[in-house]
């Protein structure tokens, strides 16, 4: 598949999804409440957590935490979940600001890593397996 066919896909799942429109507000919670959990899951997932999708959802919809798994995967879903729900509050504002990044980033980490919870990191990232040099780091007085 070339990407200009992915965009073409892209297009026709759109008008699909817009012949639908307004969803009902039932249907959006619905929807909220799949990718709250669902995004938290792979997004935690991706950086080596060991709950799965379905424990996932039972540490945040039930507070109930998993026999065995370390606590700091049940804070990286419960906060990854809160800076969800964040940005959720900020989509009707049309603009995120470096505030609300580190504020995201706060919510997300401040029960792993207080100290480091909402602030720029100070090293420089490594990710095995590219040779992408990621940008530099702001400074915490640009954080506008």
């Amino acid at each position: 598949m070339t990407f200009t066919n992915r965009i073409a896909d892209t297009d026709l799942l759109r008008d699909e999804i817009n012949q639908h429109r307004p969803l009902k507000r039932e249907a959006l919670k619905q929807l909220r409440e799949y990718f709250r959990v669902g995004l938290t899951w792979a997004s935690n997932a991706l950086e080596g957590n060991s709950l799965t999708e379905t424990e996932t959802k039972v540490v945040l919809e039930e507070g109930i935490t998993i026999g065995g798994k370390p606590l700091k995967d049940h804070y990286e879903a419960i906060g990854h979940a809160e800076a969800f729900d964040y940005l959720q509050t900020l989509v009707k504002r049309w603009e995120i600001t470096r505030r609300d990044i580190l504020k995201l980033h706060k919510l997300f980490y401040y029960r792993i890593n207080h100290a480091e919870a909402g602030h720029y990191r100070k090293q420089n990232v490594v990710v095995t397996g590219t040779d992408f040099v990621f940008p530099p780091q702001p400074t915490e007085k640009s954080d506008g």
